[in-house]
């Protein structure tokens, strides 16, 4: 996809027991793997996690930050290095993310993307695009490792 290796599956999450029994969750993911490890960072519309009851963060990522309250719809953004967040998640970024109604996060040396429900394969291949978006509003020195 763009240069960038891609994998696209559905995936579904199971949470058992709780007030309402068993959940599943679906989900269309795509990953891109990215020629060199980022920070662990994500951004997400809300409605994509909601169902988890707990936000899509990097693991020891700290607190998520709501982009801004008030923000139609809500919309997660979190990382292990907010400096590198602030440089990556910018208003176009945000803009990407909240029109494509989606998750994304970023793993070691993978973007992973996510749609609520199970999509066609269409609608994966529009999601791994739509990351290779994102990613070209990174600006050069986050993709280089020269961030701060």
């Amino acid at each position: 996809m763009r240069g960038y290796p891609a994998t696209l599956f559905h995936l579904s999450g199971v949470r058992k027991g709780g007030r309402y029994g068993t959940i599943v969750n679906r989900y269309s993911v795509a990953v891109l793997t990215l020629p060199i490890g980022l920070p662990d960072t994500s951004a997400s519309v809300g409605t994509v996690v909601y169902r988890l009851r707990s936000e899509p963060l990097p693991p020891r990522a700290g607190v998520p930050v709501h982009l801004p309250q008030g923000r139609r719809p809500r919309m997660v953004k979190c990382s292990v290095d907010p400096a590198f967040a602030q440089l990556v998640i910018t208003e176009p970024v945000v803009r990407i993310t909240e029109a494509a109604h989606m998750g994304w996060r970023l793993h070691g040396n993978q973007m992973i993307g996510r749609l609520k429900d199970r999509k066609p394969y269409g609608k994966i291949v529009g999601l791994a695009e739509t990351m290779a978006d994102v990613l070209a509003e990174f600006p050069a020195s986050a993709l280089s490792g020269d961030s701060p």
